[in-house]
């Protein structure tokens, strides 16, 4: 009887704790949810929201978007709903209860884990699923749009540049610009520039995304870079200029490898691998080819600045930064999956605190971890391509930082 007792005691506390703890899960993951999103709407909001695009290619887009917002709002929002839920029940005196009762709070303990496990893995299918294939439709989708409005590019009263092209501009409306002034500064020896009072724009061919800029009465100046003396000025009554604004799409359009599929990177990574292994070859054959230089040398002044260049050329290591960033992705990829169960541990301690204010306190908390571990993230992604260690060891190292800390706190706070 005193073990069912036991049993159904569990059962309900594993129900009232989940109860809780998605009530906190939905608050946390809409507050995180929001910050994401409004940053990525930020993104592509001037070049799409704001044009007279179709209200349901909007909301693709939107929907596309969401994949590369649920990678970080769902491993924080398990990290506010842990702390605020174990915090609330330290404050109500609770969790002191279940202690008095004899019931440990590795109970407890266990189903928050439980539920963070799963929220991990769901982050894992997001990352190497989903965020591939949104991204693919909305490259396509993104493409369809540009294709459909040609002065989608242009804004008006800005300054627009693609690569080598500043173009200054008026008002734009329906492919009208007037009061337009183009900066040509692709050639090192001469620089361009055109000015009109009115000109328009057309969409020449779709696959390329080259335009056509139609000039009324423009003034073409033309200088020699660092000469005053090589100046020339012509005028016209119309002229045609073409403008490639591929560029400017493939920010928006190119895959990176944050983008790709565990299968991907793996492939990826075995490409540049290779690389790697031919650059190193080369390396030592350029110190075998030094050292044998420097044993027949006669000179010994010409032998002692071989032997410098020689250990200088040693302490060099060849590092492939292609490879580094495709292995720093897919163990991200891993390691942003697995801080939704992680970055609870951190939050276990609150359970031996006295807290008057426990769920306000626990998403404090949550907020302060957060924003450290996102920026030892991103600190980390700084360092793959300075150093040759492997990736790995950078971006799992926030991860292995919160289990420390968390086991430390642990440790002190359970013999209190």
């Amino acid at each position: 009887m005193m073990e069912r007792r036991f049993v159904s005691s569990y059962r309900l506390l594993h129900r009232y704790v989940l109860r809780e703890f998605l009530l906190s899960l939905l608050v946390a993951f809409l507050f995180f949810f929001f910050i994401f999103f409004v940053n990525q709407i930020l993104l592509f909001a001037q070049r799409i929201l704001l044009r007279q695009v179709r209200p349901v290619a909007v909301f693709q887009l939107v929907l596309l978007s969401m994949p590369q917002v649920l990678l970080y709002t769902i491993p924080f929002s398990t990290l506010s709903a842990s702390s605020m839920t174990i915090g609330d029940l330290t404050a109500r005196n609770e969790l002191l209860a279940l202690r008095a009762n004899g019931i440990s709070l590795s109970k407890l303990f266990r189903i928050i884990a439980a539920i963070a496990i799963l929220l991990a893995a769901l982050t894992f299918v997001i990352a190497d699923m989903l965020l591939p294939y949104s991204h693919q439709k909305f490259r396509s989708l993104y493409s369809e749009l540009l294709q459909e409005i040609p002065t989608m590019e242009l804004d008006s009263y800005a300054i627009n540049q693609s690569g080598d092209i500043i173009l200054v501009t008026g008002e734009v409306e329906e492919g009208k610009i007037s009061s337009l002034v183009l900066f040509n500064t692709a050639t090192q020896a001469k620089q361009q520039v055109i000015s009109s009072a009115e000109g328009s724009i057309t969409l020449v061919d779709p696959s390329s995304y080259l335009y056509r800029l139609d000039l009324f009465a423009p003034t073409l100046l033309q200088t020699g870079v660092g000469s005053s003396d090589q100046l020339s000025l012509a005028s016209a009554e119309s002229m045609s200029y073409y403008l490639d604004l591929g560029s400017q799409v493939s920010r928006f359009t190119d895959v990176s490898p944050s983008q790709l599929s565990t299968r991907d990177l793996l492939d990826a990574i075995a490409v540049r691998e290779n690389d790697l292994d031919q650059a190193k070859g080369k390396h030592e054959a350029k110190i075998e080819e030094m050292e044998r230089q420097i044993a027949q040398s006669p000179d010994e002044l010409h032998r002692e600045e071989l032997e410098q260049e020689l250990q200088q050329l040693r302490t060099e290591v060849p590092i492939n930064f292609y490879l580094q960033y495709y292995r720093a992705e897919l163990h991200k990829k891993f390691a942003l999956s697995a801080s939704s169960f992680i970055l609870v541990f951190i939050t276990f301690p609150l359970a031996y605190l006295k807290l008057k204010h426990g769920r306000l306190f626990g998403f404090a908390l949550s907020l302060i971890t957060a924003s450290g571990y996102w920026f030892m993230l991103f600190f980390a992604q700084l360092q793959i391509l300075d150093h040759a260690i492997h990736p790995a060891w950078f971006m799992w190292a926030p991860n292995m930082l919160i289990i420390v800390v968390a086991a430390l706190m642990l440790l002190s706070l359970r013999h209190l």
